[in-house]
């Protein structure tokens, strides 16, 4: 028998489901919960379980080093005296200052606008993640304000931006441990000094000077709220490129301090209609006075440390610039070029004792053209380079008493393009000796003295004496070699540098008559004193190294037989009542012109010429011809007299008798010369004005006069063999090759 039972199954949840009748108010709690709830629920899973991990759980971590903070910093330029001269930045610009002197409005708008709850979380703020679970909209939308001021801080300097989970966590893990060992306020200090305002400024100090010219400690509350506004996005809500939505943050920023408490309903209206007023924008540099010395400045700078270090390494750099000296020779220029359709000139004053360049007039406007030619502008010294010839005569065994024969045209095998040189004018001077020659500029003796002495001594000469000068200098216009040496001031070793066929710059002649003052010892020239990097280390100071170049005596001999140029050569118009030495020089065709001449105390280049082009100087300010002895010698008189007011008159050293060669000297037996007339007295190789009286401080001449007294004679050369006729042909001071511009 089977037994059948009913048994009664449970109807399935889904059937079941299907036979409940839903009303509106059942399917919107069922929304609620599902749309709502479970986010919250996930959202709070999330936070409890970050919670215990980073805060009650979280094992110690090592805090990485720093990566990824701009530590560019302002340099700064200083004269002597410490008159600022500019200041120097990077395109990332950074200036730190201690949390005191940040205002506190500044601090609680960033704390209101970028981490409300900075000072109670411990670096992760949960409520905050919870905040910005719940309000994200959609997958991959950035969530905003998840971020705390510390992990914003931790991502900048120690793990980077980028966008990944394991990124994050690690700079959770970081600013927690962060959050452990340093100050609430050392953070926010570290943060506020290291954020992005845009405009390459990094920190609060450097945006308040790029936007508002001003020092962080100086910024209203509404500043402050633009700069805050600023952080999230410093391109958007840029206040130059978009004015209107910075307008819009910095609205924001104010009602979020208001809602936080950190300004009163009065004070948050007040700051709503202070708009601020935005500086132009500011460039990388600021040359507040004497743009030509600045200019030099740099590129010694540049030179020794890097581009980088100068704009971004916060140098404070000191120089050796004399405000007082420098007004001086930009009057001195002006006053006696004022037009525009003048020549240009170039003084450079360097102080002999130490190499320090007191000076540097480089030409006519800076910000117009960019070119100093104090430095860089190379041009022909026509007979100022005879002095360097004369150095060698002497070291070779020549005396100043050593006579030739300086007739107005000579020709000499070896002299190249052709045998031919000729006095200015066509002046002869018959038998004359080596001092007579160097005051009255007599080119058919000089290229005598070359020829015996040798060009590549000379050359040898001038560089012990600073040329080429220091490399920092800039490099010969054109050059496109990639050597260093290659494209420095090029001396070749031809007769023709005794009449000054190569070209140099003024600051090389100044610091290589520098030389000569100092006794015959040559300092490289500095432009700068003293630099201190952002530390506070000094990193450079004083002079350079001296070296003896000459023999003191040799020097002394050079230093007498040089101030007869001023006392009674071709440069009587220079001068200035103290003992002085110097020497005029006219290249080509009157194309440049100068005079170099130096006391104990100072040693002065000036030079006159046409920037772009190498033109004739002819009917300038009412002189037909422009040698050195003209308005070049008047320049420097202008600027010497007045610079050298209140420092006592110094005489050089006495020059002591320079023992004769052991074999007597012999002229070429090659040489022809014309036949010279007696010396024309008032002939000379550059026009010579009415000879002024030597001072009265000056040391006997050592040629004809001191030598006389004592009785002293040198074995009288032989005379040369009887020339050939010669055809003379009268050219300009120097006869050196024309001037083919690069």
């Amino acid at each position: 028998m089977v037994l059948k039972a009913n048994i009664l199954l449970p109807m399935s949840f889904v059937d079941h489901a299907r036979q409940i009748r839903h009303t509106p108010l059942d399917i919107a709690i069922a929304t609620v919960v599902v749309v709502i709830g479970l986010p919250v629920l996930l959202a709070g899973s999330v936070a409890f379980a970050a919670y215990l991990y980073f805060s009650a759980l979280s094992p110690p971590v090592a805090i990485p080093e720093p990566k990824g903070v701009s530590v560019s910093r302002t340099s700064h330029i200083y004269a002597a005296d410490g008159t600022p001269l500019a200041t120097l930045r990077g395109a990332n610009y950074r200036v730190p200052i201690d949390y005191e002197d940040m205002p506190l409005h500044f601090r609680d708008a960033a704390v209101s606008s970028e981490d409300s709850r900075f000072f109670e979380h411990r670096g992760v703020d949960f409520q905050a993640i919870v905040r910005a679970l719940t309000e994200s909209r959609s997958a991959g939308q950035q969530l905003r304000g998840a971020s705390t001021i510390t992990q914003q801080y931790v991502g900048t300097v120690f793990v980077g931006k980028e966008r990944t989970l394991a990124r994050k966590i690690r700079e959770a893990q970081v600013a927690t441990q962060l959050e452990k060992e340093v100050t609430k306020e050392k953070i926010l200090e570290r943060y506020l000094n290291t954020v992005y305002f845009g405009a390459g400024a990094y920190g609060v100090e450097a945006a308040a000077n790029t936007y508002f010219a001003k020092p962080a400690s100086e910024l209203t509350v509404s500043e402050s709220a633009m700069l805050v506004g600023l952080i999230p996005a410093p391109g958007r809500y840029s206040p130059y490129l978009r004015p209107a939505e910075a307008e819009r943050r910095r609205l924001e920023v104010i009602r979020l301090m208001e809602e936080n408490g950190k300004l009163s309903r009065s004070a948050a209206q007040a700051a709503r209609f202070d708009t601020p007023k935005l500086q132009e924008a500011r460039p990388t540099e600021e040359i507040f006075k004497y743009p030509w010395f600045v200019d030099a400045v740099k590129r010694y700078v540049q030179d020794k440390y890097g581009s980088d270090r100068l704009y971004n390494g916060g140098l404070e750099i000191t120089t050796t610039l004399d405000p007082r000296l420098q007004d001086l020779a930009e009057k001195a220029v002006k006053e006696a070029l004022p037009s525009p359709a003048d020549p240009y000139t170039s003084l450079v004053s360097i102080e002999p004792a130490t190499g320090y360049v007191k000076a540097i007039v480089g030409g006519r406007d800076y910000e117009a053209e960019k070119f100093n030619i104090g430095i860089q502008g190379r041009r022909q010294p026509g007979s100022s380079f005879k002095p360097f010839v004369l150095v060698t005569a002497l070291e070779a065994g020549m005396l100043p008493s050593q006579t030739f024969n300086g007739p107005r045209t000579i020709c000499l095998p070896g002299w190249r393009p052709d045998c031919e040189v000729s006095n200015y004018d066509g002046a002869g001077f018959g038998t004359i000796t080596i001092e007579k020659a160097t005051q009255n500029s007599v080119n058919t003796v000089f290229a005598q003295i070359i020829l015996k002495v040798g060009a590549k001594e000379v050359v040898d000469t001038a560089e012990r004496m600073g040329i080429p000068g220091p490399t920092w200098l800039p490099p010969r216009s054109g050059c496109k070699k990639t050597e260093l040496d290659s494209c420095r001031t090029d001396i070749d070793p031809l007769p023709a540098l005794a009449l000054g066929s190569e070209e140099v710059t003024p600051l090389e002649m100044a610091s290589a008559f520098g030389t000569l003052a100092a006794r015959g010892e040559h300092r490289e020239p500095k432009v700068v004193s003293k630099i201190t990097d952002a530390e506070g280390t000094i990193i450079e100071s004083g002079p350079a190294e001296p070296d003896q170049a000459l023999d003191q005596g040799i020097a002394d001999n050079v230093n007498q037989i040089m101030q007869g140029v001023i006392s009674g050569g071709t440069g009587t118009r220079a001068n200035i009542g103290r003992p002085a030495a110097g020497k005029t020089g006219t290249a080509q065709d009157f194309q440049n012109a100068w005079f170099v001449g130096y006391t104990p105390d100072l040693s002065t280049a000036v030079w006159i010429g046409y920037k772009e082009a190498n033109k004739p100087l002819l009917n300038i300010r009412g002189v037909s011809r422009v040698t050195g002895g003209t308005i070049p010698a008047l320049i420097w008189k202008s600027f010497m007299g007045p610079a050298l007011e209140g420092v006592q008159p110094t005489s050089f050293a006495e020059a002591e008798r320079l023992e004769p060669l052991a074999l007597p000297y012999k002229p070429d037996p090659f040489a022809t010369v014309e036949p010279s007339p007696e010396a024309t007295p008032s002939a000379s190789p550059e026009p010579k004005p009415s000879p002024a009286p030597p001072p009265a401080t000056a040391p006997p001449s050592l040629g004809g006069g001191l030598l006389d007294l004592l009785g002293i004679r040198p074995r009288p050369a032989p005379p040369p063999p009887p020339p050939p006729p010669t055809t003379t042909v009268p050219v300009d001071p120097n006869a050196i090759p024309p001037y083919y511009p690069p």
